[in-house]
């Protein structure tokens, strides 16, 4: 994204112009499987830390995703735990 057009470009949520360009990663669903994706372009504002994706970024995580994140182009893989809510309610309710 040039210079130019990030100093135009407000938050949507509060309307400050203090908008900067970052990195975030995030986690998908694709059916029964969770990806996440690293090093995704966002803007983040400035005063309230909103977080949002230019039209660039929104483009090419739903080609990663219409291409169902094919696990060949896969940097890594992760672990992942996998809680019970109910089994954790139940035990806080008998404590």
């Amino acid at each position: 994204m040039e210079t130019d057009q990030r100093s135009s470009i407000t938050c949507a949520n509060c309307g400050s112009a203090e908008v900067h360009m970052g990195e975030m990663r995030s986690a998908f669903w694709q059916d029964d499987r969770l990806v996440v994706v690293e090093g995704i372009p966002v803007l983040v504002c400035g005063a309230c830390a909103e977080q949002f994706y230019d039209d660039a970024t929104v483009v090419g995580l739903d080609l990663l995703r219409g291409d169902g994140f094919p696990a060949e182009r896969a940097r890594a893989e992760l672990r992942v735990p996998v809680f019970s809510f109910a089994a954790i309610a139940r035990v806080k309710s008998e404590v």
